[in-house]
């Protein structure tokens, strides 16, 4: 079935991306010639807010919300998704790549919480920088501690290291990623 204006609306919206990418346009797609002039001249800058990183605050999140059941830190914690011990972090962390990395695991991490949680953990912005500080500071993670954890949550964490074990060719199928896990270890 052919779709009027299907090849031209493709053709505009390619003028557009590579135009918006800083690319080269090589090829006149006819786009209007305002859009051409308007992606030509540089964007504005935009002020990127930070938030400001507390390793602490970081690691009470990743006790109360639950995060322990499944990561562990220094031994202490679940087997069932990646180790987050600062001893395997980078030096300097950057909470905008910790989040693109729970993104890539939110599949199977938000499966996980709503069966072994009933629910799924929420994340605002800096909670989630907070835990990206808890995870690159060894400080921080040495209080840590067993003690730390409330003994009823120590029965919940879970020892099974699904991320290790389970069967992942359909993620793989999907061209997703699975976090922490190399391809030499499927």
């Amino acid at each position: 079935m052919k779709r009027p204006g299907l090849l031209k609306t493709i053709s505009v919206l390619a003028f557009v991306w590579t135009a918006a990418c800083g690319e080269n346009v090589v090829q006149e797609t006819g786009g209007p010639s305002e859009l051409r002039e308007a992606l030509a001249s540089p964007p504005a800058a935009i002020p990127v807010e930070t938030p400001d990183v507390n390793a602490r605050r970081g690691r009470l999140q990743f006790i109360t919300r639950g995060c322990v059941i499944c990561h562990q830190v220094n031994g202490v914690g679940g087997t069932a998704a990646p180790d987050l011990s600062a001893a395997s972090a980078p030096d300097l962390i950057n909470p905008l790549d910790f989040s693109a990395r729970m993104w890539r695991g939110a599949p199977a991490m938000t499966a996980l919480q709503a069966v072994e949680l009933g629910y799924v953990i929420e994340l605002d912005a800096q909670d989630i920088a907070d835990l990206a500080a808890f995870a690159a500071s060894p400080e921080e993670q040495k209080l840590l501690t067993l003690d730390s954890v409330p003994a009823d949550m120590r029965d919940w964490f879970i020892d099974a290291p699904h991320w290790r074990s389970d069967d992942w060719t359909e993620y793989l199928q999907r061209g997703e990623r699975i976090p922490g896990l190399e391809e030499e270890e499927l």
